[in-house]
Parts: C-alpha cells; structure tokens; sequence
C-alpha cells in the first residue's frame, strides 16, 4: 500500500510499504507525479518484476558505477521512461511496445539519438534477463533483440577551414571565442573544456590532463598557441580548483550556432565538427595512427578512421 504525503520542501514525498515495512520510497515534484509512480511501483510488487526505471537505476549504479558514461546513462533513463511504453514492469514490456517507443522518438529526435536510447533499453534487459535468471532460474525474453534499427544518417564530414574558424571567433564574445579555439587546436570534446581547471594544466610541458572523460582519463598535448590561450585564462582563476570556463555547453553550443549564421557559414559547422577538424589536420601531416590517438584520445582505430576526413590531395604529396 502507498501513502503520499507532501514535504516541507514542497515535493511529494511516496512510501510504498508491503506487509507493513517500506519497500520504496521516492521524491516527486507534483503529486500527479507521485500518484503514478506509486501505482506502477505497487503493480511490480504484484508481478515480482521491477518497472523498467528502476532496473534502469540499478543497472547504473552497479555495472556503469564510477564510470564516466554513468550520469549520461542515467539521464538516458529518465529520459525513456518518460513514455508510457515503458513505464512497465520488465515481464510485461513487448516488442510491440519498444517499436512503439521507437516510432514516438523518431517524430522527437534523430535517428542516432533514438538508437542510442533502445541500445540502452537493450543493454538493461540483457543485465537484469542473466541477473534475474541466475537468481530464480526464469528466462524472460529481450523485446529488443528482434527490433528493426533506425537507419543511421549519414555522418558528417565537414572540416572547418582555418579562414572559417576566423570568421566564427570574430562574431564570438572574447570568452567564447578563447573556448572554440581551444576546440580547434586541441580536439577536445566541449564536456572536457569545460570542466578544465587550472590544477589539470602542465604548460612548461605543453599538456593537460582529462580527468574522468568520455573515454577515462587521458593526458592531451598542447599546440604553443593552446599554450597561450591557457596561460592568458589561468591567470584569472583564484584556485587550483576553480573551472576555467564556469559556464553551461548548451551555451558554448549556442554561441556556435549563432556566429555561424552571423556570418553565413553553413548549418554543418558545429562546435563538435571542430574536433573532427583538428583530427584531420593532424592527420594530415603524416603522423601515425598512434600518435593520431593520443591527440583524439581513442581507444579504437575506427574511431580515428571515422573522424579523420582525408581525400586523395592529402597524400598525393607523400608518396613520392
């Protein structure tokens, strides 16, 4: 049985209790909201299956735990769980409500955002199917593994020019503009700019270290003119701790978006074509695959393969 009581805080506060002790608890903003999760919650009491949200949480928190992939899978989560396909218990989701959560989300977002959310609902199925199995012997089925996958668009393979580059800094502020530079001299990615402080700086050395990327901790090496821009930017901080750029990405993001239609360039030069740019550049001047990786901190040669845009004009020089 589930009571709803509101906080002091303002929120609904939901307890889910099951032969008098508690067996979840939970925080919503409106009571509509509490309401619902207290009705699923008390549905997977009855059926012995958790909803699909909290063997999303669970998969999280226990396979993704300390991983840099965690909160993004989580948001990931909500994010699902947001439609009514899901909002089930994870013996009664079909395939029919997956394709029907597919069709939904392909009216909403892109085709790669929608395949990488049902990659997800896969991945969370498979976990809790062999968890679940290996606890009470019951083989429930994947509802993903005979979904048909959206047909991936075709990847972008815009390099921005240097004279591109010049035009979108002189319709930025100073701040942005020292942001999107620092895109383009070192190819990092704009989650990992932002969170730079200067205790992650080395420039004597003329590197920085990520920490916690998308793909681990790395160490990335600095071009004399990313030197500069970071010398001139830590010279404002007044701790080791404190962020470089204290500001959202969805701004860094916008503020790309509106200096490239300031000065008409095309809707494919984006903040993260900038690191497919400096990739291929590197690439450019011959410099192995190895090297090349440590530049754009992959871990798998396709990736590199895929971000580095060469055509012939960039080898005919160096066969000779």
């Amino acid at each position: 049985m589930a009571t709803i009581r509101k906080t002091k805080a303002g929120t609904y506060n939901v307890q889910v209790r099951l032969k008098g002790k508690i067996q979840a608890s939970r925080n919503f903003r409106t009571k509509a909201q509490a309401t619902q999760w207290a009705e699923r919650k008390e549905q997977a009491f009855r059926h012995q299956h958790p909803l699909f949200l909290d063997t999303g949480y669970a998969y999280c928190h226990e396979v993704l735990d300390r991983k840099p992939s965690q909160r993004l899978a989580l948001n990931r989560i909500d994010r699902i769980c947001q439609h009514s396909q899901l909002q089930k218990t994870m013996d009664t989701i079909t395939l029919q409500d997956v394709n029907a959560f597919k069709q939904a989300r392909l009216s909403e977002v892109s085709k790669t955002t929608c395949s990488d959310e049902i990659m997800m609902i896969r991945r969370v199925f498979r976990w809790y199917i062999t968890e679940h199995h290996a606890k009470s012997g019951e083989m429930l089925k994947n509802p993903c593994d005979l979904l048909t996958m959206p047909k991936a668009n075709k990847p972008r393979d815009r390099v921005v020019t240097r004279k591109e580059l010049d035009l979108l800094l002189g319709a930025m502020s100073p701040q942005m503009a020292v942001i999107v530079e620092l895109a383009y001299e070192t190819a990092m990615r704009r989650g990992e700019l932002l969170k730079l402080t200067p205790g992650d700086l080395n420039l004597s050395d003329r590197f920085l270290r990520v920490v916690d990327g998308k793909e681990g901790s790395r160490d990335v090496p600095l071009t004399r003119r990313a030197v500069e821009l970071l010398e001139a930017v830590s010279e404002g901080c007044a701790g080791q701790g404190d962020r470089l750029f204290p500001m959202a990405g969805y701004s860094v993001t916008q503020a790309v978006r509106r200096a490239r239609e300031a000065v008409g360039l095309s809707a494919d030069v984006r903040f993260h074509q900038l690191r497919h740019s400096r990739i291929t550049e590197v690439a450019r001047m011959g410099l192995n695959q190895l090297q090349i990786m440590l530049v754009s901190g992959h871990r798998d040669i396709r990736s590199v393969q895929r971000y580095s845009h060469l055509n012939v004009r960039d080898v005919v020089n160096l066969i000779d």
